[in-house]
């Protein structure tokens, strides 16, 4: 990931007149009532509403919007500002990620808003055709929940990856070769990645700014397309299913474990039945 980003903050000849907007994902939710106070006392413009917070730096040229389910998209600045950006905000970020995800592109002004990916340079190019903020903000939103998008695949790929070898385990062993205690912690581990997301899934619809905004929705629509959010949701949704297989799975194990463990209980327990029997028996 550094890798990339260093690549793409190093800006052929054709780009340096662009600006930077980087989108991140560094956490499950931010405390905006907070970073709202945090930025105030340091001389930035705010404006808070339910589920972002706009941040405007009054001698430079930038905007910088921070929604409640974890995400910044920055407008406008260097990767050295961003960084440190990042590092003075994390006291206001709640269960931060152990993977920060990022997604680059570069933005202009001109005639129509659009968004293309550049043939040559395999960049994407935002054009603006207006410097208001609440454009912005209608793209960002789009942005936002892609780079959120980002972060739950990242959680569920790696939560399949530990527990794909399972299954074939079961197939071929026709059990699971974990103790009872590393199933139940495999099974709380899946519940987790799988709850986290669907209490958090709400955060990939429309967003209620476009009930009052809504000429600048088609921008935020063009943005979901281009960003193939759609198509994404659908595919999150069949590997949450595939979770729910693993988790079926292992609870499966569990019972079976169990009902074992209890017929090994009730054999013995006739055996000693039996062992008494005879004993008294042979005292008769």
């Amino acid at each position: 990931m550094d890798d990339m980003n260093q690549t793409n903050y190093m800006q052929p000849k054709i780009l340096r007149s662009f600006s930077h907007c980087v989108s991140f994902c560094t956490a499950a939710s931010y405390d905006l009532l907070g970073l709202m106070n945090h930025f105030k006392k340091r001389g930035y413009f705010t404006r808070l509403s339910r589920d972002v917070l706009q941040v405007t730096h009054t001698k430079r040229q930038g905007d910088l919007f921070f929604f409640n389910f974890g995400c910044i998209v920055a407008w406008g600045f260097k990767k050295h500002y961003t960084d440190k950006l990042l590092e003075g905000v994390k006291s206001y970020a709640m269960q931060t990620l152990v993977m920060l995800e990022t997604d680059h592109f570069y933005y202009h002004y001109g005639d129509v808003t659009t968004i293309d990916t550049h043939e040559k340079l395999h960049v994407d190019i935002i054009t603006l055709d207006s410097e208001d903020a609440m454009l912005k903000l209608a793209i960002s939103y789009g942005l936002a929940q892609s780079i959120k998008l980002a972060s739950f695949e990242e959680a569920i790929k790696e939560t399949i990856k530990k527990n794909s070898a399972l299954p074939e385990e079961i197939v071929t062993k026709g059990t699971i070769s974990l103790s009872r205690r590393s199933i139940f912690k495999r099974t709380g581990e899946i519940f987790i990645a799988r709850s986290s997301i669907n209490l958090n899934i709400e955060y990939l619809d429309a967003p209620e700014f476009f009930w009052r905004n809504p000429t600048l929705e088609p921008y935020y629509i063009t943005m979901k397309k281009f960003l193939d959010i759609p198509s994404r949701v659908l595919a999150l949704n069949q590997k949450l299913d595939v979770l729910q297989e693993l988790l079926d799975i292992l609870n499966s194990q569990v019972q079976h474990s169990h009902s074992s463990m209890l017929e090994s209980i009730i054999i013995l327990l006739i055996v000693v039945e039996i062992v008494i029997t005879l004993f008294q028996f042979h005292l008769v």
